[in-house]
């Protein structure tokens, strides 16, 4: 269904908001009817219906009609809701499991799946497969909107912008040739749109060749075995994500991307702290002089603010 053309007040916040995402760098769809649909449903999620004085969550799909399903997607339910109000109808879409579809030209739809969408990477998947923009309002009452070229965040104070971990996989390979392609796509999504997305600091230490174990740098004092978990397994994610959000330190990663120990120290040589300046804060130049000192590694650091570094040799590779 095409967005209705909202008068007064709402209206005007609708055009500020227009406004604010092409400040903040969000791009919006070519399309005129779907980029409005989007403008409408940014609004909603941003002041949506409270119900004694609690805001509840939401969550939108919108697409036209060239661009939705791409893939198919299993284990979806679709619920005729196109004789309801809309205003009824977004209070069924909890933004995890529920959303409304909205399709330029075409009738409302109510999607129910059996398992959650609430994080950002089962998000970014859903976009990517059906072509559809995917608006949520989390928990805490941020604004997410995932598309198949990107993800925007809105944190009641500003939107920002990052690309696809697919996009940084083409960024980063052409540096690191001798890499393993898929565990560098795997490794980019936790990163991207596990560790960052939950605002999770952490420091990985990937070993493209050998034992991470052994290396020189390596402190194991404190280090913390776990079970293997492999990056090949997405179902192993979560755990590593809780783990990380725990410990202090680095995790290590051997060439196949396997992890087996957590919490372990990085140590620099004089030569690295002699050749290179810190570079933003003891995490990030730990992580640069490791590198620098170990060029079998490629180490990754997310800052718990949400962005992401990836060094080699010293130098820190292309991820903006």
């Amino acid at each position: 269904m095409t967005a209705p053309r909202v008068p007064g007040v709402v209206e005007r916040r609708i055009e500020r908001l227009r406004h604010e995402l092409a400040d903040d760098g969000v791009s919006l769809p070519a399309d005129e009817e779907l980029c409005d649909l989007l403008l409408v449903e940014l609004d909603y999620a941003r002041h949506p219906h409270a119900h004694e004085g609690v805001a509840p969550r939401y969550g939108a799909l919108l697409a036209t009609p060239d661009t939705i399903g791409k893939q198919p997607v299993a284990e979806v339910e679709l619920v005729d809701i196109s004789a309801l109000p809309l205003a009824v109808s977004r209070r069924l879409a909890d933004g995890r499991s529920s959303f409304v579809a909205r399709v330029v030209g075409g009738p409302d739809r109510l999607v129910c799946f059996d398992r959650t969408r609430e994080y950002e990477s089962s998000a970014v998947h859903l976009s990517t497969d059906t072509g559809a923009l995917v608006v949520q309002r989390l928990g805490r009452g941020w604004i997410r909107l995932s598309t198949p070229d990107g993800v925007a965040m809105w944190d009641g104070i500003r939107w920002s912008t990052k690309p696809l971990s697919m996009t940084l996989v083409e960024r980063v390979a052409p540096h690191v040739p001798a890499a393993d392609r898929q565990v560098l796509a795997n490794l980019l999504e936790l990163c991207s749109h596990w560790l960052a997305a939950g605002r999770v600091g952490a420091t990985i230490v990937w070993c493209i060749d050998g034992d991470p174990a052994a290396l020189p740098g390596v402190g194991m004092q404190a280090a913390v075995p776990i079970p293997p978990l492999e990056l090949h397994h997405r179902s192993h994610f979560a755990a590593l994500l809780n783990a990380l959000s725990q410990y202090d330190r680095a995790a290590l990663v051997d060439a196949s991307g396997t992890v087996e120990r957590v919490g372990v120290h990085l140590r620099s040589t004089d030569r690295s702290r002699r050749k290179l300046a810190p570079y933003r804060g003891t995490r990030h130049t730990s992580a640069m002089r490791f590198s620098w000192d170990e060029p079998s590694s490629i180490v990754f650091v997310v800052s718990s603010n949400g962005t992401l570094s990836v060094f080699r040799e010293g130098e820190r590779l292309p991820t903006d």
